[in-house]
């Protein structure tokens, strides 16, 4: 039996979607997350990479904005602190975990990621370090993602394994020593991570945006062509005969394209003839996605 294929962004708080997804007149108790829940059945949560400050009642207010959607996922983002700073604390073990609380409690919650730099490359200190890490969480299904092509090794995926860590399968432009595109299975899911292939601009500095509001970077500004999606569809229908569940995780956010290949991925995937649904103001934005549109959706666009 084939696995259930989540799609989702990276994160439902990013200015490109209030650009391009979310409508420009919004109701009274309008509620971002409920919107976005509409058209994706997960999410990576972001916010929680840059502090501890988020609560249990963050979570169980993420669960009420979902809850007419059974069947939807959260994967929350590791502090930084753990991954990149490792000035993390005692107190922000147990932030975290009364964060993740609810949601494993709810089955909403898909597993937390590690995600390691560039810079983390394989050395026997980092081995022991992830392994710790590994048992101070090991009440959550857990991910890992690591960049640098030192640990493409036969032996860190079964050290990983050993200790419940599930490698994640991340696309990243074929520059430097990154490691390439694989087909992991671990505890009967999988998790592709797309950051986009966009070579040339991956080392730009940050940029400030017009409006002065957003620091924001080239290094993910990419559109999966039509080919693309259909070579990263033939990995996706290779692992699901192997894992229950499979995430798809779009991370191309400048211009929004990763709703674009979303939508994209979600059709073909399907192989329905039945269109996806897409809210009406982005494909104002994006035409190439009107082929996806239904016919009631092409008749409400022409009364925009």
């Amino acid at each position: 039996m084939e696995s259930t294929v989540f799609i989702g962004m990276g994160g439902w708080e990013l200015p490109s979607f209030n650009k391009y997804f979310y409508p420009s007149m919004r109701p009274k108790g309008f509620r971002k997350l409920e919107f976005y829940s509409r058209y994706f059945d997960c999410v990576e949560v972001n916010s929680t990479f840059y502090n501890t400050s988020l609560s249990a009642h963050h979570s169980r207010q993420w669960m009420k904005d979902v809850t007419w959607k059974s069947g939807f996922q959260f994967i929350v983002k590791l502090f930084r602190g753990f991954t990149h700073l490792f000035n993390a604390n005692r107190n922000d073990v147990v932030a975290i975990h009364r964060l993740l609380e609810p949601l494993q409690v709810e089955n909403k919650l898909a597993g937390m990621i590690m995600q390691f730099p560039y810079s983390f490359t394989n050395l026997k200190e980092r081995r022991d370090y992830v392994v710790q890490l590994s048992r101070i969480f090991r009440p959550h299904r857990l991910f890992i993602e690591v960049r640098h092509d030192s640990w493409n090794r036969q032996d860190i995926v079964k050290l990983f394994a050993e200790n419940n860590l599930n490698l994640v399968n991340i696309d990243l432009p074929r520059i430097k020593n990154h490691i390439p595109l694989m087909e992991h299975v671990g505890q009967g899911v999988s998790f592709f991570r797309l950051m986009g292939r966009n070579g040339e601009t991956w080392d730009r500095p940050w940029r400030i945006e017009e409006n002065r509001k957003y620091l924001v970077s080239d290094r993910y500004n990419y559109y999966y062509s039509p080919e693309e999606l259909h070579e990263l569809l033939r990995r996706i229908d290779r692992v699901r005969v192997k894992a229950d569940s499979t995430f798809v995780i779009f991370h191309t956010d400048p211009q929004a394209h990763s709703l674009v290949n979303g939508f994209q991925l979600r059709h073909i995937i399907e192989k329905k003839s039945l269109k996806v649904s897409v809210p009406p103001q982005m494909v104002k934005s994006y035409p190439q996605l009107q082929q996806y549109c239904s016919a009631i959706l092409k008749e409400e666009l022409s009364l925009i």
